[in-house]
């Protein structure tokens, strides 16, 4: 039940913050929000209930004594929280990290454990009126989390395409984020993943525009690509290196290069070390491909044998387990689609 709670609450969505059209008249969009499971308003309610109690007055200041759970041993927690000239809490990425990490407990502590824990953590380094501030926009947090973990949650649209259907749960998330947090903390929250959010929504778009030929794609994607900033483009090309590295081996293989050619490909980009356990990967991989072709051909002669079904599957059987451990097997029946 824990590892569950933690999926619906720690699991995070891709964040887009399309303000522009959001707003009419200074008033937002009639945008409908999906209504609240269960499970999920269970965690609200948990929420509230932790906040109601740290801010009556005769409970305002947390303490929590319980032991680290194991996820967050050998972190350094001691964040310094930013205050503005009068005091008062920034609310932006360094506290929505700060959140977060105590919230990757989940699974190991329950919700109000971890909301007493943060709370507690808020009170050893704020005073008022930041520690209010702090209470406050915790509260909001993981309502904002459970609320985007009840959308994600939710089925598609099977009337509307897959843009339509991503187009849509931006719109939701940004009513979802006008309900928690003022324009300028939305900004400072999610202004990031907005932009890189906003990019790959426009990626796909280019994508899947039927009318484009391949290499008008590729030049528009190149465009697009060059418009982000260059912190973000050094992410992206550091996130899709690895996927290129394969792709060049693959395709060296297809060529016919050597395992000597590839082995020093990977050895320039990745060392030595990466290099030489990617071989070993690689040969594990032809080894169980060659047991796999093996297998097949075998059991295409089962299956053209003239057996009864119950033969078969007796013999199909015997085979597998002579030629494979149990955990092969497995993959194996599933691989083949053998019951």
């Amino acid at each position: 039940m824990k590892n569950n709670k933690k999926t619906l609450l720690v699991t995070s969505l891709s964040i887009a913050v399309l303000l522009a059209g959001y707003f009419q008249s200074g008033s937002k969009m009639s945008i409908v929000k999906p209504k609240m499971a269960a499970e999920f308003q269970t965690l609200l309610n948990t929420n509230d209930t932790a906040y109601q109690n740290i801010t009556s007055s005769d409970n305002s200041q947390a303490e929590f004594n319980k032991v680290l759970p194991n996820s967050l041993e050998g972190i350094d927690l001691n964040i310094a929280l930013p205050l503005d000239a009068n005091g008062n809490l920034i609310v932006g990425m360094v506290l929505k990290d700060f959140f977060e990490i105590y919230l990757s407990a989940m699974g190991e502590e329950e919700l109000d454990e971890i909301l007493l824990r943060i709370q507690s953590a808020l009170a050893e380094q704020l005073t008022s009126p930041a520690l209010g501030q702090g209470y406050d926009a915790l509260k909001r947090f993981i309502d904002y989390k459970v609320e985007l973990a009840n959308l994600e949650k939710q089925a598609v649209d099977s009337n509307l395409s897959e843009l339509e259907n991503i187009r849509q749960q931006k719109e939701i998330i940004a009513a979802i984020q006008q309900d928690y947090f003022s324009p300028l903390e939305t900004e400072a929250l999610f202004a990031v993943e907005a932009e890189y959010d906003a990019f790959m929504l426009q990626h796909l778009t280019i994508q899947q525009n039927e009318n484009l030929t391949i290499e008008e794609k590729q030049q528009q994607v190149e465009a697009l690509e060059a418009s982000l900033p260059e912190e973000v483009q050094a992410g992206r090309e550091s996130a899709m290196a690895p996927a290129k590295l394969y792709e060049q081996a693959q395709q060296m293989k297809s060529e016919g290069q050597s395992s000597e050619d590839i082995y020093q490909l990977r050895s320039e980009s990745l060392g030595e070390e990466a290099a030489s356990a990617l071989a070993e990967l690689d040969q594990q991989r032809a080894l169980w491909q060659q047991r796999l072709n093996s297998f097949n051909q075998q059991h295409e002669s089962i299956l053209t044998s003239g057996m009864s079904i119950e033969d078969q599957k007796t013999e199909v059987d015997a085979l597998i387990a002579r030629d494979f451990n149990a955990l092969e097997s497995t993959r194996l029946r599933a691989i083949a689609g053998i019951q």
